[in-house]
């Protein structure tokens, strides 16, 4: 029996409809899938991607245009993922920009904006404005890790190790492996004068993840500080060899051939930093201190010269000139630059020292004494204020009050050699 017109027509018009239906659900799946794929990447755990920037969210956004190309768009998704792109590229006012876009698609403010804010805030140096973000954040999900983290981040930068030693606390709980955590918190435990516990943080972090040159880093700077002098110079070596062009790991390795005399690799590595980081201090500060050891005065003054006019709120580079200054038998100059050190750190006690040091060059006793107790009140662990200040005494015939320095001073050094003779002679 042959088909008729009418029936040939229903058949091919049924095969395509169930044709198109077919493909929309193809394409259907396809989108979904896109999408699943985004949000899983812009809800990278805290694991994967401790900080906002390391999410990359360019894969989000070329999983977002794939979708869009299946028939599928969602625009507060998308707006969200350019404003991290752009975080993670440093176009800061395009981040704002963006998420002001996402956070209008989706009619108001979430935990996750909020945090993204304030690390936009936090990048502006705009500190009091991403601390409101993140207390909207904490409100909104007080277990937010991005937002501890963030909590973290800002009081460090605050230098509240306290704080931030609560947040990462709470963070460490969740997250007890990761090795972004530890080496925040010995930061933060550096900050509470706790040295070795701060070391042990920074060993544990490399540790975790023995690439990781911002520990490697922290730890040749702690090792340093208490002159492990070879363990601190592999410490740094090593970030070098993890992040080749780190400027701060190349400032280590030359820092620590300095203290170890080894001129020529401090210079090729103050060089190096100069190199990387043309328009930051310490390279040249690197190169004035080698100058300084290598009995070139001149080439160290200027140096700290052009230091100081980049940096005029640093007070310890005023220190350093300062100390030049006096080497460079230039009293006058050498008070006025710790004076200026002092005016923007008052709570710098080696600018303190050097003020009472030069003033007691120039027979001026009393100022001198004040400076110099401000210094040892201001360093409890450091002899040289009170060396100088029994020096002062000595000087004044007061016998008894040197005795009492001195002593003070082998309280806080008793290898010093110094103090014991002067002493011994009193």
């Amino acid at each position: 029996m042959r088909r008729g017109p009418i029936g040939l027509v229903v058949g091919i018009t049924l095969a395509s409809t169930l044709a198109a239906v077919v493909v929309v659900r193809w394409r259907s799946a396809r989108a979904e899938e896109a999408l699943a794929k985004a949000r899983a990447i812009l809800a990278m755990p805290i694991t994967a991607a401790p900080e906002l920037h390391e999410i990359p969210a360019g894969d989000a956004l070329d999983a977002l245009d794939r979708a869009a190309e299946l028939g599928r768009e969602e625009l507060a998704l998308r707006h969200y993922a350019q404003a991290l792109a752009h975080l993670r590229a440093g176009d800061l006012i395009f981040a704002e920009g963006s998420l002001s876009a996402a956070r209008h698609e989706l009619g108001g403010w979430t935990a996750d904006l909020r945090v993204l804010a304030g690390a936009i805030d936090r990048a502006r140096l705009r500190p009091a404005q991403a601390r409101a973000h993140l207390a909207d954040a904490l409100s909104r999900d007080p277990d937010n890790p991005r937002a501890l983290l963030l909590h973290a981040d800002l009081a460090l930068d605050a230098q509240d190790g306290r704080a931030a030693a609560v947040a990462l606390a709470r963070l460490l709980e969740q997250a007890p492996e990761l090795p972004a955590l530890h080496n925040r918190r010995g930061l933060a435990l550096e900050l509470n004068g706790a040295p070795e516990a701060a070391e042990a943080a920074f060993r544990r972090a490399v540790e975790l993840d023995p690439s990781f040159p911002s520990a490697w880093i922290n730890l040749g700077r702690m090792l340093r500080r208490r002159d492990a002098l070879e363990e601190a110079s592999a410490a740094f070596a090593t970030a070098t060899e993890h992040a080749v062009g780190d400027p701060d790991a190349w400032l280590g390795r030359g820092l620590c051939a300095l203290d170890r005399g080894e001129l020529s690799e401090a210079r090729a590595a103050f060089e190096r930093v100069r190199e990387l980081a043309p328009h930051e201090v310490g390279g040249r500060v690197g190169l004035g201190d080698l100058a300084l050891a290598e009995g070139d005065l001149p080439a160290a003054l200027q140096s700290y010269r052009a230091a100081v006019r980049e940096l005029p709120r640093e007070g310890r580079l005023w220190v350093k000139l300062g100390n030049a200054l006096v080497r460079a038998g230039a009293p006058a100059e050498a008070e006025q630059a710790f004076r200026e050190a002092i005016s923007v750190e008052p709570t710098l006690a080696a600018a303190h020292n050097g003020l009472g040091a030069v003033l007691l060059g120039n027979g001026r006793n009393e100022e001198a004494a004040t400076s110099l107790r401000r210094a040892a009140e201001l360093d409890p662990a450091d002899p040289h204020p009170l060396m100088n200040l029994a020096l002062l005494h000595e000087r004044s015939g007061e016998r008894d009050r040197a005795a009492e320095a001195w002593r003070a001073a082998l309280a806080r050094d008793p290898s010093s050699q110094i103090a014991r003779r002067r002493l011994a002679t009193l």
